[in-house]
């Protein structure tokens, strides 16, 4: 079909989905959220010039899906004029819930919204000498997040999600005495007017099971509403001399202002302390915090790689990272109390306290290879990664008060890293492809765990390709130790904290296409994963103890095309997850925590599409979820304990059931084609 000089060809599929569910179906929608009803699976439009030059475009794009019942949804749209412009628009939308129950006792609850874009305009997109970007974005994120806020009990509040990002950018892109050079600069404004609210009387995790208990809360509200801006600016070149010598650069630098202020307004009841059980009723209690941060970041690239002969490379990379965050809060508090039993109002506290703050890293990273091709069936490189670290930290505290002194400290660590890299290729045959790497030695982290990390990371990929026949092997295994010096708390000596992960991945894939109207795929993937940590748990005192989580997960699919007429095609699928967890392994003491996610999840699939006119395609199809868990397998009985009882568990004691289900989503559409050729 023709409109206009331009030839049309677009699709839409418009259907009806069917939903039913047997089971926990608050379960069912954390994990996929199809709902029933009416919806849009997809549609496409496309014009394009017929003599291939247009008045106002080329050619003009349009894609989306799912806007209508399905959790995630895009448009998309994508417009050229040759030698001019190229416009490029991509927008989203998220509906994330989680209503899982056995999930910090189901409190951590949400129900959000995300809406988020990106847009694009090139001019002289085919110009190597000189080209023009601008672009913008914008992320909007909004809804009901559960969240948990602690005292002497755990109480459930809600947090009422509302925040906004827009990001402006400009840059250009240019060849200068051949270097091709890369310019960017934008700004990115955020704002986040998100608030935590308690709306009625909430008695806390230890009132759920002991109404008797004294502690509650009778309202909170918190607003934190911040906003701000980070500027930053992007250059990178690269040139490549007598084809021997490539060089590339980059650098990046960004500064972050933020503005915040947290207030929050609580009235509530309960023990002064653990030790102390005389019951006060809080009327208000009123703290404001008000403060600005600021953080400058830096970063450079700078790689050379150089061929000495055709068979043999040398790389080496220069990195240098380098950022600073310092801010100051204005921190006030007032509390109004009064005695339960009397009714007697207690003296009125009141505090206020300058804080600053700075963290500071620097971080230089240089890795140099070394790539050697012996001949077509054998290649290798080995390499060594030498990292630099430098952290500081600073802070001063400033009471308020006529016998307010400032305090301070600051300090700074240096350490560093080092690691070996290796990494093959061998091809046995001309079909026939073997890769492998590995990686051995330290990593630094910045913040999180300071201590660095010992690591062994090895992969391998084997790929067969005959006549129609394809077939993969792969295998992951990384091993992690990440040690941690601790003073001594309660029975804890000094000493180290050791977290431990070991990970190992297998899979296997093969692919079947012994004629185009027919195909069959197939694969294993077998995800084994150990880990372990120290911890320090508060029973009647602070008790050492581990932490261990274990995932035992075997996933297989399945997946069949076929096209036996032309008028009728085919799609079967079955896919199956299987994750034993820890097995039979058992705490038998509750500072020991043992914990895994075992569980079962079986989706078969069917699609039939028939062709009923040349412009018109029927498909019909069925979806099954089934999903169980095993969570009452190999936990340690006495989880729940009563804050104020010492570690003695409530009477009682027991599980959140399983959240099985089982979902049937019969599905059925028509495609309905215009223009284009026969089909």
């Amino acid at each position: 079909m023709t409109l206009g000089g331009y030839k049309v060809t677009s699709s839409i599929e418009l259907g009806v989905r069917g939903l039913s569910v047997d089971g926990e179906n608050n379960k069912y929608r954390s994990d996929f959220n199809y709902r029933p009803g009416f919806r849009v699976f997809d549609s496409s439009f496309l014009m394009e010039a017929v003599d291939g030059k247009g008045k106002a475009f080329d050619s003009l794009q349009i894609t989306s899906s799912g806007w209508s019942s399905d959790p995630t949804g895009f448009l998309r749209l994508n417009m050229e004029k040759n030698g001019m412009y190229r416009f490029d628009a991509n927008v989203r939308r998220v509906n994330s819930v989680n209503q899982v129950s056995n999930y910090v006792l189901g409190y951590n609850r949400a129900d959000t919204t995300r809406n988020f874009g990106d847009f694009d305009l090139t001019l002289l997109p085919q110009n190597e000498n000189f080209r023009v970007r601008l672009g913008a974005s914008y992320n909007k994120y909004q809804g009901d997040l559960g969240f948990t806020v602690r005292t002497r009990d755990v109480f459930p509040i809600t947090e009422k999600i509302n925040s906004k990002t827009v990001d402006l950018r400009a840059g250009i892109d240019t060849k200068v005495l051949g270097f091709n050079l890369s310019f960017t600069g934008g700004i990115r404004q955020f704002s986040d007017r998100s608030k935590f609210v308690v709306e009625s009387r909430n008695p806390g995790f230890a009132g759920t099971f002991v109404p008797a208990d004294v502690n509650f809360i009778n309202k909170l509200e918190r607003a934190s509403p911040n906003t701000g801006d980070t500027k930053y600016g992007t250059f990178s070149m690269n040139r490549t001399f007598a084809k021997k010598l490539d060089l590339t650069g980059r650098f990046i630098y960004s500064v972050t202002d933020r503005g915040f202020n947290i207030f929050e307004n609580f009235s509530g009841e309960g023990p002064i302390s653990r030790t102390n059980p005389t019951l006060i009723f809080i009327d208000a209690d009123i703290f404001e915090i008000n403060g600005r941060v600021k953080r400058p970041q830096a970063r450079g690239d700078l790689g050379v790689t150089y061929a000495i002969t055709e068979r043999f490379r040398i790389s080496n990379t220069f990195t240098f990272d380098q950022f600073n965050s310092s801010g100051d809060s204005d921190y006030a508090e007032r509390v109004v109390s009064r005695l339960q039993s009397t009714g007697v109002a207690r003296p009125d506290t009141f505090s206020r306290t300058f804080y600053y703050r700075f963290n500071g890293l620097k971080r230089f990273t240089n890795t140099l290879e070394a790539d050697y091709q012996v001949n077509s069936r054998f290649g290798f490189n080995i390499g060594y990664r030498y990292t630099h670290r430098t952290v500081n930290e600073g802070l001063a505290n400033r009471p308020i008060t006529p016998s307010g002194t400032a305090t301070g400290s600051g300090e700074e660590e240096e350490n560093t890293t080092n690691t070996i890299l290796f990494g093959t290729k061998i091809k046995p045959t001309k079909d026939w492809s073997i890769f492998a790497d590995a990686e051995h030695g330290e990593a630094d982290n910045a913040f999180t765990r300071l201590a660095n990390y010992n690591f062994t990371n090895f992969r391998a990929r084997s790929n067969w390709n005959y006549k129609q026949f394809t077939f993969s092997v792969s295998g992951i295994v990384r091993n992690n130790e990440n040690p941690s010096f601790t003073s001594a708390i309660g029975l804890v000596p000094a000493g180290e904290l050791i977290a431990n992960v070991r990970s190992r991945m297998f899979s296997a894939y093969a692919d079947w296409t012994p004629d185009p109207k027919w195909s069959l795929s197939s694969g294993y993937t077998y995800h084994y994963l150990n880990s372990r940590t120290n911890i320090v748990v508060p029973l009647a005192a602070l008790t050492p103890g581990f932490s261990e989580f274990y995932v035992r997960d075997n996933y297989v699919f399945i997946d069949v095309t076929a096209r036996p007429i032309d008028r009728l095609s085919f799609y079967g699928s079955y896919r199956f997850n299987d994750d034993r967890g820890q097995g039979n392994r058992v705490s038998t003491v509750p500072e020991n925590i043992i914990s895994s996610y075992p569980f079962r999840l079986q989706m078969p699939e069917f699609r039939v599409a028939i062709k009923l006119t040349k412009n018109i395609d029927w498909n019909i199809g069925y979806q099954y979820h089934s999903y169980s868990e095993r969570l009452d397998v190999g936990y340690f009985s006495l989880n729940a304990y009563s804050p104020a009882s010492g570690g003695v568990p409530f009477p009682g004691t027991s599980f959140l059931p399983n959240q099985n289900y089982r979902a049937h989503l019969p599905y059925t559409s028509l495609r309905i084609y215009f223009g284009g050729a026969d089909r």
